[in-house]
């Protein structure tokens, strides 16, 4: 990917129907839309000591306020 990605490329890949993979406090989670202003959050791989939720619902304004910490971010094609 060239460039900066923003947070609208993100927003508009999860509109568009994309599984987004990320890492966030060391732990490595998959996102996607599940309905109007409602994701769903995963924990594929935690590697750090404190404990995350395996599955967790989310709003937008959440996602958008974890944008600038997410890291290694990679999306799917469902």
């Amino acid at each position: 990917m060239e460039g900066k990605y923003t947070f609208t490329e993100f927003s508009n890949d999860l509109d568009g129907g994309y599984k987004i993979l990320f890492d966030y406090v060391r732990n490595r989670y998959v996102l996607y839309k599940v309905n109007e202003n409602c994701y769903m959050q995963e924990l594929v791989e935690q590697k750090s000591r404190n404990p995350a939720a395996a599955k967790s619902m989310i709003t937008f304004k959440a996602i958008k306020d974890m944008f600038p910490f997410m890291t290694d971010i990679e999306y799917q094609q469902e």
